[in-house]
């Protein structure tokens, strides 16, 4: 199995091979260990070799770290975040998926064990591995590491004692020749002025631990240019093998980045909107302050948060498939009543929109809440508003009945349904006998409550569909549809007129007012709304005039 195969896998975590090739140069066995699930990331093939396995995506390579081990997980996390190294002896399976041969299940090794942080973040282990029975002192191929080096693409130096011999990449990648550089003093003096002492200080400390050495320094080549190197100092039995490659690009990469990152969180935190980004999987990956106030707690960062952490099962289940439909239809835009914990209620429109990386590939979803309570609220204020102007336009402020403008709207639209079924209609027009006495004697507050009165009683004995209308001063209509025949009609006029003429108790007073009606039927005495009420007005002369206290019908006087 060559390099590219043992690094497959790393490339699921976003991780540059080059970043490991180095690695797969060493004869001792060299993995990753991912400190959240113990699985390996990564391997060279010396460590495929030990465990039996072709990559690490074979079941068989989690046998690379044994169960003690990964029980320990979270105090390796801990121990490897505050940058320490530490060696230890494990006992690794190494049967592989060919358990039938016969073969030693089980290696002790010698572990090196440091801190590799991965492009998303996470912290990850770099283990280096030594057979212990490999650890014996044996002759030193010295001749073939130093041609070794020699020939290898990448810049590399091989180390023996105080001497040093870099390779052409290597004097191409600092400026420097070898014969300028002959010894280790040498090339720290000249590779790091002015801190040579503290690096060589580092770079023995570790010789004298016999630990490998994967670190990055800012190196300053021949010609003054500084630039980032990162360093695998391998230590063998025959001498010490340098790697190093140039990342000065790589990280100028990385902290633009992170720049920008910084400037686009600071960006979102400033907005009073709820802004998140959930993967496919619907857990949050990033979000806001705003989010954070929603939440209602720090969020840990090595948590998983889902919608089932904050809502119910149902409203969980509502967002995931917003989710969805959002990742398939690109956009969708919906309101949700938000509950924060100390109680408010907040009415949320939620715009989600699919996340895709430059080739198309779905990698989540953005949304972003935006609190419309306040703007539902003055919408709200706003329509009851022109319902009440409304209601005032069309309605008399004293009854509450429609006024004359809605009676004329409703009569025209009654007349074109009674013409389109051919039914017959009967318009009614009332006005009080003796009202302008009780004003004159009582007051205005007085005749106010005599028009309500009667309002409610004209009201009271019709049915809900039948029209009542106040049209001015002490005059009434009504509208009655699908009447039937004339007496039906008069028996309506005669029931008002009784229902008008009862007594009516204002303060410790009491009084009686009359009401006669003009009484007009459509279609015998007119066809539209103005002509039919004229007839109606005619009809209620005649019956002020013969008497009041009585009805009189178009045309048959009573």
């Amino acid at each position: 199995m060559g390099a590219a195969a043992c690094t497959s896998h790393l490339s699921d975590h976003h991780w540059s091979t080059n970043d490991l090739s180095a690695f797969c140069l060493i004869s001792d066995p060299v993995w990753v260990i991912d400190l959240q699930t113990g699985d390996a990331l990564w391997a060279n093939q010396a460590a495929c070799d030990l465990w039996g396995v072709r990559s690490v995506r074979e079941p068989a390579a989690v046998g690379g770290l044994p169960e003690t081990v990964r029980q320990r997980l979270p105090d390796y996390a801990r121990r490897l975040s505050d940058g320490e190294r530490f060696g230890e002896r494990w006992t690794v399976d190494t049967r592989g998926d060919d358990r039938e041969k016969d073969r030693s299940a089980e290696t002790v090794l010698a572990c090196d064990c440091s801190g590799l942080r991965l492009t998303d973040g996470r912290l990850a282990m770099l283990v280096h591995a030594r057979p212990l029975a490999e650890m014996e002192p044996t002759p030193a191929p010295k001749l073939h590491l130093s041609r070794m080096v020699e020939n290898l693409p990448m810049a590399a130096a091989y180390v023996e004692g105080e001497r040093i011999f870099v390779n052409r990449a290597a004097e191409r990648l600092i400026g420097f020749r070898q014969d300028e550089l002959p010894t280790m003093e040498a090339w720290f003096k000249s590779a790091y002025p002015g801190h040579d002492q503290e690096i060589r200080q580092r770079y023995d400390a570790a010789r004298l631990a016999k630990a490998s050495v994967l670190t990055e320094l800012h190196v300053t080549r021949k010609d003054g240019v500084r630039r980032w190197i990162r360093f695998f100092a391998y230590l063998t039995h025959g001498g010490e093998v340098w790697l190093m490659e140039d990342v000065t690009d790589q990280r100028a990469t990385l902290e633009a980045l992170h720049q920008e990152r910084a400037v686009l969180q600071s960006l979102i935190d400033s907005m009073p909107d709820i802004v998140f980004f959930k993967d496919r999987d619907g857990v949050f990956l990033n979000y806001n302050r705003a989010f954070l106030d929603y939440v209602g707690w720090h969020l840990n960062s090595n948590r998983r948060l889902r919608d089932i952490d904050m809502v119910d099962g149902d409203a969980a289940e509502r967002r995931r498939q917003t989710d969805l439909r959002a990742m398939r239809e690109g956009m969708t835009r919906g309101e949700e009543w938000f509950v924060y914990p100390d109680g408010r209620r907040r009415l949320m429109e939620t715009l989600k929109t699919a996340c895709r990386d430059p080739r198309g590939n779905i990698l989540g979803v953005v949304g972003i809440s935006r609190d419309i309570t306040d703007r539902r609220e003055m919408e709200e204020m706003l329509r009851r508003s022109e319902a009440e102007k409304d209601h005032l336009a069309n309605h008399d402020p004293l009854t509450g009945l429609p006024n004359r403008r809605l009676f004329f709207a409703r009569t025209d639209s009654a007349l074109a349904h009674a013409q389109r079924i051919g039914q017959p209609l009967a318009l009614l027009f009332i006005d009080l006998d003796g009202f302008k006495p009780v004003n004159d004697r009582m007051g205005h507050d007085a005749g106010d409550q005599v028009l309500r009165v009667t309002a409610e009683r004209l009201t009271a004995c019709l049915r809900t569909s039948d029209l009542v209308a106040r049209i001015g001063g002490d005059e009434f209509t009504v509208l009655l549809e699908g009447t039937g025949s004339l007496h039906d009609v008069e028996r309506v006029a005669g029931k008002l007129i009784q229902a008008v003429s009862a007594e009516i108790e204002i303060g410790r007073n009491a009084l009686t007012v009359g009401a006669s009606i003009g009484i007009a039927l459509y279609p015998r005495d007119a066809d539209n709304a103005q002509d039919l009420l004229k007839a109606a007005d005619g009809a209620l002369y005649r019956a002020k005039h013969a008497g009041r206290g009585r009805f009189i019908v178009c045309g048959h006087p009573r």
